[in-house]
């Protein structure tokens, strides 16, 4: 766990055991439940919408929004260690599996219907099920990943959007030129998974990491033979913080990121017009999903209140306020064909849904990321390293790790 300053973590407990529920009859006959969001305004602000309706029709529930600065992860573990965490929070998928491991979240598997989990994409549901297969989390919104293209540039070149890894070199090829790279690639496994998917390989086999599957290595000799040959660069040998800005500032023609970049290029390049399209593919599409899901603390001294109000923030007609929103995209089904009508232009974010992989391998996520870093860098900076080479070393720390476990 990384280090927090002690004022840090002191200011946070406090304000934790100010807000927890294990306090919250002393000031009050109401039920009082803490629920705990990113520092983002937008996010605090949709929340404190949709808790002041909860609060409308049960006013004897007092719902507290606890923002959390800093790295949210690290602080809500830290508030585990002394059991005074939030009723209700956050849970992105990415996490779930060591929460779920450490046992520190509360079954919600008598929260939804069987209609109710049908209008959800079972990609989104089992990243928070545990090895019981129990549901610990349902998702609140989620994104996808497809490849923004700018559409001066191609139609200049005469050339159309890339649908297949063979065009999408070529097209990356024509357009490296005159200070203009064709690509910008994020050298990480949550941008070149969806690569592996489409080669016909895959991360997970019965609930076991498989990085080196020799169908990723195939796929990923191919997006660092782009980088490589110089039709595609990583942000960090653009000089920029992220491919969002070298996207902007048509450093580059074309890149993969998420439906949040639209939001981005509203603030960086309001009059740049651009497309996107779903992430070309050799052997069949694919892209790449992230979700964050409402989960409940198993020391919430009011499950059953706490449980109502994930339902609550989670319902059909919650999510169409997600929907409206428009940065986001709303979790189940229904909601989401709103979001398609409301924001046209995203919608090939929200088809993407059915085809999209989990960014989730189960408890070790994060040693599989870390891993997979290490290794592409390594790729990426010494010729002399094979992808076979740094793959198999990677997963061989992998198995350690789960070893372990």
């Amino acid at each position: 766990m990384k280090k927090l300053s002690f004022l840090f973590i002191m200011t946070t407990l406090s304000l934790g055991m100010v807000a927890c529920s294990s306090n919250s009859e002393a000031s009050s006959d109401k039920v009082k439940l803490t629920v705990a969001t990113y520092s983002d305004p937008f996010e605090v602000d949709i929340v404190t919408q949709q808790a002041e309706a909860y609060m409308a029709d049960n006013p004897d529930v007092e719902i507290i929004i606890e923002p959390i600065s800093g790295d949210f992860w690290e602080v809500l573990k830290t508030r585990m260690v002394s059991n005074n965490e939030p009723d209700i929070f956050y849970m992105d998928i990415f996490q779930a599996g060591q929460f779920i491991d450490a046992e520190k979240l509360a079954s919600l598997d008598d929260l939804l219907t069987g209609e109710d989990l049908a209008d959800f994409e079972p990609a989104l549901l089992n990243g928070f099920r545990g090895q019981d297969e129990v549901l610990y989390g349902i998702p609140k919104d989620f994104s996808t990943l497809a490849l923004y293209y700018n559409k001066a540039m191609l139609a200049e070149a005469g050339l159309e959007p890339p649908t297949t890894w063979a065009e999408l070199e070529k097209v990356a090829k024509a357009l490296t030129k005159d200070g203009v790279v064709g690509l910008s690639l994020q050298n990480g496994i949550d941008r070149a998974q969806p690569f592996f998917y489409s080669n016909g390989g895959s991360m997970m086999k019965d609930g076991v990491p498989t990085f080196n599957d020799p169908k990723n290595i195939e796929a990923y000799e191919f997006w660092i033979g782009l980088i490589k040959d110089g039709y595609a660069q990583t942000p960090q040998q653009l000089g920029v913080g992220w491919d969002g800005d070298a996207f902007a500032s048509e450093m580059v023609a074309m890149t993969i990121e998420g439906n949040w970049m639209v939001n981005s290029m509203l603030e960086l390049a309001p009059d740049l017009e651009y497309g996107v399209v779903p992430i070309p593919y050799k052997e069949k599409p694919a892209s790449m999903q992230f979700t964050v899901a409402y989960s409940m603390s198993k020391n919430t001294d009011h499950p059953e209140e706490a449980k109502d109000v994930i339902k609550f923030l989670t319902s059909s007609e919650q999510q169409q306020i997600v929907a409206d929103a428009g940065r986001s995209m709303p979790s189940r089904t229904t909601a989401l064909e709103e979001f398609k009508t409301n924001w046209p232009e995203r919608a090939v974010f929200a088809d993407l849904a059915p085809i999209a992989s989990e960014f989730n391998y189960g408890v070790i996520s994060s040693t599989v990321v870390d891993e997979a870093a290490k290794a592409m860098e390594k790729v990426l900076l010494d010729d002399s390293v094979t992808v076979q080479e740094a793959f198999d070393t990677a997963q061989a720390n992998i198995d350690k790790a789960l070893s372990k476990q």
